[in-house]
């Protein structure tokens, strides 16, 4: 596995090289001085979208018995996110470990989490076919028509499994019957709590919904201060239409590591979209990588220091059961 990831990050840093050879640096390298200006502001928005996210993760695990407190889930998350970001699995390895990291019940860490996950996703969906609809009018004439009915429709689609009440899997797992495998019927009980927290905890899925829909915002006021301090117009056709391209680069290519030369290609491609120099798209995505990269290194520092807390902690345990079965021998 590790040859494997050296050998995707390797054809990653490739097609970044590419995508960096074809660029004006000159221009690059003045907008990348000026866009330093605004990473403290990325950064304190960046800040404000994870305390908003843990916020909303914390409405859900606490509806499900689960009290943690949020410094915690802050470190867990940065950490599941930089693992999730620097191997090729992506969600697949940075979901179950934020399960695994919250060390309490698994079927009300999972509920809890993958509830507030699936919340995320649907505001995500419907924050990107809104925006389908907005840049497929303010392109119009341009020839990108057919290529945003297709994103269009897929954003919708996932709205539309997102918001089902009946579980997918169940239908799989009707149609096995007694074949179906226990991990499979175990995860359609899983599926049918996640879609059932809507109803049966109304009230919290609407205060995580608002929290879910502030982050979207967020990231469009992200990529708005990139674009002022490069000096390009806060056009709102154009925010929208970078985040979209952002957004499905990150569902095509999350099983990069880092999604490197992915996010710099794609935003390239946003910007000669709208008619503007495809070197300022590269700037932006290696702002919000710096952004991105401080994170992991948070996570991976919290996530050293919380293994090394927990192994003292046994290992004070340890000591002092020993410690008391010396005391009764001796007595």
């Amino acid at each position: 596995m590790k040859r494997v990831e050296a050998l995707l990050a390797l054809v990653s840093f490739g097609v970044f090289s590419a995508i960096a050879w074809r660029m004006n640096w000159g221009v690059m390298l003045r907008d990348l001085e000026a866009a330093a200006m605004g990473i403290p502001i990325l950064i304190a928005l960046s800040l404000l979208r994870l305390s908003l996210t843990t916020k909303s993760w914390t409405l859900s695990l606490t509806t499900e018995g689960i009290k943690p407190h949020w410094k915690h889930l802050i470190g867990i998350r940065l950490a599941a996110q930089a693992i999730g970001y620097l191997t090729v699995f992506g969600v697949a390895a940075s979901e179950p470990m934020k399960i695994s990291l919250l060390r309490e019940d698994v079927t009300a860490a999972a509920a809890g989490t993958l509830a507030d996950s699936g919340m995320y996703w649907f505001s995500s969906a419907l924050f990107g076919a809104a925006a389908c609809v907005y840049v497929a009018v303010a392109l119009a004439g341009r020839g990108h028509g057919i290529s945003l009915l297709t994103i269009g429709i897929t954003f919708a689609g996932s709205l539309i499994l997102l918001s089902t009440r009946s579980p997918l899997l169940g239908q799989s797992s009707r149609l096995l019957g007694r074949a179906s495998p226990r991990w499979l019927r175990k995860s359609v009980q899983l599926e049918r709590t996640i879609r059932h927290f809507r109803v049966a905890h109304s009230d919290v899925a609407r205060k995580m919904f608002g929290l879910d829909l502030a982050c979207q915002l967020i990231q469009l006021a992200e990529t708005a201060v990139i674009l002022y301090f490069i000096d390009l117009p806060l056009k709102l056709s154009l925010l929208l239409g970078i985040e979209l391209a952002t957004r499905i680069v990150k569902l095509t290519t999350g099983w990069l590591p880092g999604r490197i030369g992915a996010d710099e290609g794609g935003a390239a491609a946003a910007f000669m979209a709208f008619g503007f120099s495809p070197a300022a798209g590269v700037v932006l995505a290696l702002a919000r990588r710096f952004r991105d990269l401080l994170w992991c290194a948070l996570g991976v520092i919290w996530l050293v220091w919380n293994s090394q807390h927990l192994m003292t902690l046994k290992s004070a345990r340890k000591d002092d059961s020993h410690a008391g079965c010396h005391c009764l021998t001796e007595s």
